[in-house]
């Protein structure tokens, strides 16, 4: 057996079974989930496919907390949550400003932060897609890839 911690040998058989994970299944795996972490969990990359998946799932929930307390605590002007608005958006608010003029301050960072967050997924995905096509991954354990893409 080549690799010792890849290969394990069946005394039975006498023949070495081989422990590698799929390359096929980590390139369709992140091909088709590769946002959710799937191929790096896969591979028992755990460390990055946590860190994948924390950023798809955690940016859109924050985001979408974010604009949830905006719309339903800021713009009522009727109580005394006016104040609220104030120390949210770092008081850079003229009370003279509009509702429109106040929530497209506040929007703007968010709508950037959203395109961030599509541009950081995309590059990550298609360079996950590479890194599984090429074979340039190891599993956690260091064992390469079984290549078995191409057959």
């Amino acid at each position: 057996c080549a690799y010792q911690r890849c290969w394990e040998y069946n005394k039975t058989t006498q023949t070495c079974n081989d422990l590698r994970k799929d390359q096929r299944t980590a390139f369709f795996l992140s091909l088709f989930l590769s946002p959710l972490g799937a191929a790096n969990l896969y591979i028992e990359q755990v460390v990055i496919g946590g860190l994948q998946l924390a950023i798809f799932v955690g940016c859109p929930i924050l985001v979408l907390c974010i604009w949830l307390y905006i719309f339903a605590f800021c713009f009522d002007h009727n109580d005394s949550n006016e104040s609220v608005l104030y120390i949210f958006a770092f008081c850079c608010f003229d009370r003279n400003d509009s509702n429109e003029d106040q929530k497209k301050r506040i929007l703007w960072p968010l709508n950037v932060l959203c395109i961030v967050w599509i541009l950081v997924i995309m590059m990550w995905w298609v360079a996950d897609i590479v890194a599984f096509a090429e074979d340039l991954r190891t599993s956690e354990d260091g064992c390469p890839l079984r290549h078995n893409l191409g057959n």
